[in-house]
């Protein structure tokens, strides 16, 4: 069975949705990040994508959410670092700036264009990715600015064939979205609660409509029995994905510890204390304390 396509009129509205709103401004301290990250990587650095729960706010506070997008990765990760890029995207950093009189922190995670583009269609079987991009986000100085544009509306294609067989016939789009943000939190170790996916969409409402209303008036429903195994693989294979990316990301991003102790503790409302001996050897401790906040419940 092939894959659901949208018809081009369909393709042609979610294009202008998607123009609109990663076309917002970004907030200057947001500037100021994508500038220093525009000189660390010089001639490749190809342009950035942010989203997050700064991104919705007047004056962004907290860790600002960027994906910076890299011609070649190897000339300024290093061979080792662009060969886990290579393996498991993305590679995760952390970066401090001022700006004015406030420092501005940013945790940005770095892939190529081709690993950027390939990402948001079906060759990605999770949906790590295209479950990103078909959200709200805002393109920030793309070499190629309207071939991003296109690769989000094939990630929301992406994630709505592959999530509209499991939705119920008569689903609206604010149930089709809830349902599906849930489906791509429970193939991954989250922090937040249930309420996650409403609070994102109730934040851009009126977006989420135009995508789900064209979405679900285009796109075929599909099967829903092998939807539904591909789901559950999803699912199962997230978990240990989610575990390799936190252990990838504790030798690329400084205090990649107190950063996963903080966004569980901002999520939880629980405090997460991080042993000395997890600090010295991660590889070896860190298991044992995953396993512990697991079973407390705080990972999802």
């Amino acid at each position: 069975m092939s894959a659901p396509t949208l018809s081009p009129a369909a393709r042609a509205r979610l294009l202008e949705c998607m123009r609109r709103e990663a076309g917002r401004p970004i907030q200057p301290k947001v500037a100021t990040l994508v500038a220093a990250l525009r000189e660390r990587f010089g001639e490749q650095f190809a342009g950035a994508l942010y989203y997050g729960s700064c991104r919705r706010q007047a004056e962004p506070e907290g860790v600002i959410d960027l994906h910076v997008l890299l011609h070649d990765p190897r000339p300024v990760l290093g061979a080792v670092s662009a060969g886990l890029c290579r393996l498991l995207p993305p590679n995760v950093y952390y970066l401090e700036v001022t700006h004015g009189d406030a420092v501005v922190r940013c945790k940005y995670a770095v892939l190529s264009v081709a690993q950027f583009h390939r990402s948001c269609t079906r060759a990605a079987f999770h949906s790590y990715f295209w479950a990103r991009y078909a959200q709200p986000l805002t393109l920030v100085e793309l070499d190629d600015h309207e071939a991003g544009l296109n690769s989000l509306v094939t990630a929301l294609q992406t994630l709505a064939g592959r999530a509209l067989p499991l939705i119920d016939e008569g689903a609206d789009w604010h149930e089709f979205w809830v349902r599906t943000l849930g489906l791509c939190y429970r193939a991954e170790l989250r922090a937040e609660g249930s309420g996650r996916a409403e609070f994102l969409v109730a934040g851009h409402a009126e977006h989420y409509r135009e995508l789900g209303t064209t979405v679900l008036d285009d796109l075929p429903r599909g099967r829903r029995w092998p939807a539904k195994l591909a789901w559950t693989l999803r699912i199962v294979l997230g978990k240990p994905l989610s575990l390799a990316r936190l252990i990838k990301g504790l030798y690329t991003f400084d205090g990649g510890l107190d950063y996963v102790a903080w966004k569980l503790e901002r999520h939880t409302g629980k405090p997460v204390e991080i042993p000395e001996r997890v600090r010295r050897r991660p590889l070896i401790f860190l298991w044992p304390l995953i396993y512990k906040l697991w079973r407390e419940g705080m990972f999802r």
